[in-house]
């Protein structure tokens, strides 16, 4: 289908089966399923009070797409910050630019918010390199730590 008739909309709470399923389907696709904690609940309540937030493509058959994102406070930047958490296009549509309309919007709430976009990329995901390069992405070197809870517990309990 061509992307002339995909329709990209912000997501509201009642879409948050069609985007729980998404963000699942992201999760098996990266090998990663088995991390996957949230409710469908979660996502509706985090998108109906903002803490979420989520932009959808869909077609004739549905949606097919998504990014979700935060908008945080960067004290390096003295403002706000549009941090992009995923970027998912189902397989029946990729190659379709579908993932580059998505980005687009990104693009277009970071400018009217005066915000700089931000976002993680898998050292090893080289084609989503190459698309964030063509898009004019500039890519950093940065180790990313994730203090999990049970590490936290343990170095508290330790401390104590």
């Amino acid at each position: 289908m061509p992307t002339e008739q995909i329709n990209i909309r912000n997501a509201t709470p009642a879409d948050a089966a069609v985007l729980d399923s998404l963000i699942r389907q992201l999760a098996a696709h990266e090998g990663a399923a088995h991390l996957i904690s949230f409710t469908q609940g979660q996502v509706a309540a985090a998108l109906g009070n903002e803490r979420l937030r989520a932009i959808l493509a869909e077609d004739g058959e549905g949606v097919c797409g998504f990014v979700t994102f935060t908008v945080d406070f960067a004290i390096w930047n003295g403002g706000d910050i549009l941090r992009v958490d995923d970027v998912f296009v189902s397989d029946r549509v990729r190659r379709r630019g579908i993932g580059r309309q998505l980005m687009l919007r990104i693009a277009k709430l970071a400018l009217e918010g005066n915000m700089i976009a931000r976002w993680e990329i898998e050292p090893v995901n080289l084609a989503a390199q190459q698309f964030y390069l063509g898009l004019g992405a500039n890519l950093r070197d940065k180790i990313v730590a994730r203090w999990e809870l049970p590490a936290m517990a343990g170095a508290v309990g330790s401390s104590a």
